[in-house]
């Protein structure tokens, strides 16, 4: 059955608080979102195991550098257009019939220009024919995302998590098919690319064909709204081309100066603190179009609903990090082998990094539910800089440790520098408590498998029986300590049950 714009989220009853219809739509699409999440999670991880043992570190390595140089270019095709987008839209979805068409159009256009300068510029700066092919392949793919960029912002602004987690499903599906096929088949990481951009255009059929059905109404495409577009959206791409270098330029710096290999140790952690990073650009993608229209309606709702995801993105990464830390050398060894030792003094301090990873993801979009995107784009900026300094400074001395360090070093203080714009009233106030007991049961369970890990039984470095018995052990402790320290309440526990047993009985009523 069809289903019409105005039947897909429903506005809340008059007589239900603001801040729990808030809450409970975005437990309906953060409860969408992490299944198909915690399904990828397992699949990518597996994926990405075969991918780095089929091709070495040397091509994988080369992988990660095509990426990573036409990742920078790719953000000057949005510009800053598709988060500018999801934030107009899900304040008024009206706006869907005229940036929806624009938004798409504009791209295509500028991906058409970087289809031609990127592949050019490889080449000019002395990349191996391989190298160039796989640019101008990944380039061309820019046109797939083109389409795919905005119809996804259109689904999320109409809060359907559900839809494109979905299809986030079945593109990852085409991608590790149709990528282990082409690898089985000398391929290599060209590959790759091909079958990663063949997920892409299946996912934005999808998407297109879901917008369709629903009923957006009639686009309309006007060039004379284009400057109008750009103005709005340059914060936002301000911030876009900041956060890219600060993502990617470590590994297109350390393609020209270290070796293939070299950025292939690199990238092996960095892909690992990636697929955990999921689940907290999950948590956000399900907050910030509720966040969105709840602020606009009721400003007093957005602290509460801020407090509890950064808590709960806290109690899932900080033992993560110290587990990982503790851990590191055990994990490397036994998922890639000693070819990669060198990635584990690299995973070690990445790990670091994702107390800040995880929490960025909530804050941004924070500063964007609050207007302050100009002020972000700002801070986004010197951060940019800061941290492309600190790789040319620590990447020619010490290698990928170096690039490790400047990734921890340019993280932590975006963190700070958010943290104090948005105000710490908005975030947690007076709460710092109850996150130092999350931090000392995450402290407690690494203490203990530090101690278990010297167990004989448990000492094998590529024994994966005694890697996973090691992570149950920790995994248990963590949870008794969390709730013996009262890390999280009993009405947090309660309200999470109800949760549960509601979407249950609605599951069953369906």
């Amino acid at each position: 059955m069809t289903r019409q714009p105005t039947q897909t989220v429903c506005s809340p009853p008059a007589s239900v608080p603001p801040q729990r219809s808030l809450i409970a739509v975005v437990a309906r699409n953060a409860a969408s979102v992490l299944v198909v999440q915690a399904v990828l999670k397992v699949l990518a991880f597996l994926f990405n195991i075969y991918v780095v043992r089929r091709l070495g570190a040397a091509h994988f390595g080369q992988y990660s550098a095509v990426m990573a140089y036409v990742a920078i270019f790719a953000i000057f095709t949005d510009w800053g257009m598709s988060p500018y987008a999801v934030r107009e839209m899900a304040e008024d979805r009206a706006q869907i019939s005229w940036l929806l068409p624009n938004v798409v159009v504009i791209r295509v256009v500028l991906s058409l220009l970087i289809t031609v300068v990127a592949p050019l510029s490889a080449l000019w700066l002395g990349k191996g024919d391989t190298m160039v092919l796989g640019i101008l392949i990944a380039s061309a793919g820019l046109i797939l995302y083109a389409f795919q960029g905005p119809l996804g912002s259109a689904l999320t602004a109409f809060e359907r998590l559900d839809y494109l987690s979905t299809f986030t499903l079945v593109n990852q599906l085409i991608f590790w098919g149709l990528g282990a096929v082409f690898l089985i088949n000398g391929l290599g990481f060209i590959g790759l690319i091909v079958a990663s951009l063949t997920g892409v255009a299946a996912m934005a059929f999808l998407a297109g064909w879901t917008l369709f059905k629903m009923g957006v109404g009639r686009l309309v495409l006007s060039v004379r709204r284009w400057p109008q577009l750009f103005l709005a959206a340059l914060p936002f791409g301000v911030s876009g081309i900041a956060n890219v270098f600060v993502q990617r330029f470590d590994t297109v710096l350390m393609s020209f100066v270290l070796t293939d290999a070299a950025v292939g140790w690199y990238n092996v952690p960095w892909t690992l603190i990636n697929m955990v990073l999921l689940i907290a650009q999950s948590i956000a993608i399900a907050i910030y179009p509720s966040m969105v229209r709840n602020h606009a309606e009721d400003p007093g709702s957005l602290p509460q609903v801020v407090w509890r995801s950064i808590k709960y993105l806290l109690i899932v990464c900080l033992p993560i990090a110290v587990g990982g830390t503790v851990l590191a050398d055990r994990i490397i060894i036994t998922l890639y082998e000693e070819t990669f030792v060198n990635s584990i003094p690299v995973l070690q301090v990445m790990l670091w990094a994702l107390p800040s990873l995880f929490l960025l993801e909530l804050l941004g979009r924070v500063g964007v539910t609050l207007h302050l995107e100009r002020l972000t784009a700002r801070i986004n900026v010197i951060n940019a800089l800061l941290t492309v300094a600190l790789n040319l400074i620590l990447v020619p001395t010490l290698g990928i440790l170096g690039a490790a360090l400047a990734l921890l070093g340019g993280r932590t203080l975006r963190l700070v520098q958010l943290w104090k714009l948005i105000g710490n009233d908005r975030l947690v106030g007076q709460r710092w408590g109850s996150l130092l007991r999350v931090a000392s049961a995450a402290g407690m369970m690494g203490a203990l498998v530090l101690l278990l890990r010297q167990v004989p039984s448990f000492g094998i470095a590529d024994s994966r029986t005694g890697l996973l018995a090691l992570i149950g052990c920790g995994a248990i402790v963590y949870v008794v300590a969390l709730l013996a320290l009262g890390g999280v309440e009993r009405r947090e526990m309660a309200f999470l049950r109800n949760m549960m047993q509601e979407r249950l009985a609605r599951g069953g009523a369906k």
